[in-house]
């Protein structure tokens, strides 16, 4: 007897994901090979509905007994599920499995990674390098006893690069990393020269501005506006009536020059799949075009609550997909495509004149990010003077509220983008209004 016809017993319905997740990694420490070898989990995710409740459970090797006692523990307590899962069996695939990615041999990934030591370590020769390097296959099924039962395999291809400098009183780390679905996406020179840029910026150590002077958010430091955005577009915050966004469909709530669209079918995108982690099909949603709130993301248990359709957005991980299977799903971004603009990052940082680029920051998510309010170190930041970047800034905190950055504060948004954080592909934004305290 199966898991489901286990969970039908006691249960009204179930919902199971399985997901067997195969490959290969690769560890540098120190630029050497710390570990090497391949790596396989067999993970399952189990939803009832007992009681017109929510149970849920998950397990990584345990019985398929003690799977379903626990999610009907846990429905006991759950929350009330006023919705039912998928019976979808319908949609059109999207490529999201390279053959080439499994043809990469553990070998090739070493050799990829001395590579990238090497070069580092030729103008940094003091700095300690650190490298990961993972490729494999996910196979991902979900079934429900309404008789849903969708099936795909995905490819996964990734890098990051970590350079350290220790001394007394000055602790410093740069990180690059780009996890992708299909080999050729996988642009090491281009990873590379991002880390190379910044210990270069990042010689000499600079006075950081205070005040309110422009700031250049690189695509890996926009996140701190759009975190804020992620949840205030989920259905759930909007039902639950915390999103500053409820009611405004419609409204220009952000600048004319931002638009953000919502894809889960782009061909080989990092977070793209045919269906969601519900088995719901993916599409293309658009949330703010030319600065006017188009709609919000749904997953099954916030369309129900909010009477609005299901969008193929329930996803395990929360807003950045952290957690994996051992989370329920919950209405969460595929990828997130930011309109770009015009001109490059050097003309970007000539216009800025003198201000803060802010390449990373610490404790992401720290503020209130309800209302779009953020507050974070600088963990990774570099100071500008006359167009040109001096050095780095050490304990340098900003402040702000993203939908206020958003809606008056952009003054310029850069012509190329970058993905970053495994589903965002943002460019740079020039911004203003956001505060800068310098410890």
């Amino acid at each position: 007897m199966g898991i489901l016809e286990r969970a039908a017993q006691k249960a009204q319905a179930a919902e199971l994901y399985d997901e067997l997740r195969e490959g290969v990694a690769v560890h540098f420490n120190g630029g050497e090979i710390e570990a090497a070898g391949s790596e396989a989990i067999r993970a399952r995710a189990l939803r009832v509905i007992a009681g017109g409740k929510l149970g849920f459970a998950s397990t990584a090797g345990g019985s398929d007994e003690a799977l379903v006692a626990s999610a009907l523990a846990a429905a006991v307590h759950g929350d009330p599920a006023p919705f039912k899962f998928s019976a979808s069996q319908d949609g059109k695939a999207v490529p999201v499995l390279d053959p080439q990615v499994s043809a990469i041999s553990v070998e090739e990934l070493i050799a990829w990674g001395e590579e990238a030591v090497r070069a580092i370590r030729a103008e940094f020769p003091e700095l300690v390098v650190n490298a990961s390097l993972g490729r494999g296959t996910s196979d991902v099924t979900v079934r429900t006893t309404a008789g849903s039962e969708r099936r795909e395999k995905r490819s996964y291809l990734s890098m990051s690069l970590e350079v350290e400098q220790v001394r007394a009183g000055d602790i410093w780390a740069v990180y690059a990393g780009r996890s992708v679905r299909r080999k050729a996406d996988l642009d090491r020179a281009a990873l590379l020269e991002e880390v190379v840029r910044y210990l270069r910026w990042g010689r000499a150590i600079a006075t950081p501005p205070a005040g309110t002077p422009p700031i250049l958010f690189l695509p890996t430091g926009l996140p701190v506006l759009l975190l804020p955005l992620m949840v205030g577009f989920s259905g759930m915050s909007v039902f639950l009536g915390t999103s500053p966004l409820k009611g405004r469909v419609g409204e220009a709530a952000f600048d004319p020059r931002f638009s953000l669209t919502d894809v889960g079918t782009l061909p080989f995108g990092p977070r793209s799949r045919t269906f969601d982690d519900e088995g719901l099909s993916t599409g293309e949603l658009s949330l703010v075009e030319d600065g006017v709130v188009q709609g919000f993301f749904y997953d099954l248990r916030a369309a129900a609550l909010a009477e609005a359709e299901p969008t193929g957005n329930g996803m395990k991980g929360g807003p950045m997909g952290g957690g994996g299977f051992r989370v329920p799903p919950g209405p969460a971004s595929r990828n997130i495509i930011v309109s770009r603009g015009a001109g490059s990052l050097d003309d970007l940082i000539h216009e800025m004149k003198n201000g803060l680029i802010v390449e990373g920051v610490l404790g992401l998510g720290q503020g209130n990010v309800q209302s779009g309010a953020f507050s974070n170190n600088v963990g990774v930041g570099f100071a500008v003077k006359n167009g040109k970047v001096v050095g780095r800034v050490k304990d340098t905190m900003i402040a702000g509220n993203a939908y206020e950055v958003l809606k008056d504060g952009i003054r310029a948004i850069g012509g190329t983008a970058d993905w970053v954080f495994g589903g965002l592909h943002v460019p740079p934004v020039l911004a203003q209004g956001v505060s800068v305290v310098v410890r």
